[in-house]
């Protein structure tokens, strides 16, 4: 059946890019990967009722503005600011969060926070420790 999809087994290398095994790696996360029918490896991560409905608004909006379905390379908040990463950059300088953390959203794209830590790739985790750790090494007072 077209579109059917099967969880990648414990055993396997963890699809994150990590080379470790799949349960040593991100199997305990909130999300899993899913094998589709085509062999192509999905994360599926679990929404809450509010951020579903977002996404069913902005699809709905892609739509009516675009004439088709969004496809895979499309960005799913395709109307926001040009310079959203920059806005939200200087709104986390504004909040006080730490240096290191904005040099590493800036760098990697994420925002990693205790409420989210598991539903970021093993990967993607590393990815932003070393950007925090760059960002530490070079701007050490020692």
């Amino acid at each position: 059946m077209a579109g059917e999809r099967v969880k990648v087994g414990r055993n396997e290398v963890c699809p994150c890019g990590s080379g470790r095994k799949y349960k040593h790696c991100c199997y305990a996360k909130r999300f899993r990967y899913m094998r589709t029918s085509e062999g192509e490896i999905r994360r599926e991560i679990p929404l809450d009722d509010e951020t579903h409905k977002l996404i069913q608004m902005q699809v709905q909006d892609f739509r009516e503005t675009f004439g088709r379905e969004p496809g895979p390379q499309d960005r799913l908040f395709w109307d926001e600011p040009e310079h959203l990463e920059h806005r939200l950059s200087q709104a986390m300088r504004e909040a006080g969060l730490p240096p290191c953390f904005i040099y590493a959203f800036e760098k990697t794209g994420r925002l990693v926070s205790e409420e989210n830590v598991d539903l970021i790739s093993q990967q993607d985790l590393d990815e932003w420790q070393a950007a925090v750790e760059e960002y530490d090494r070079v701007h050490s007072t020692r």
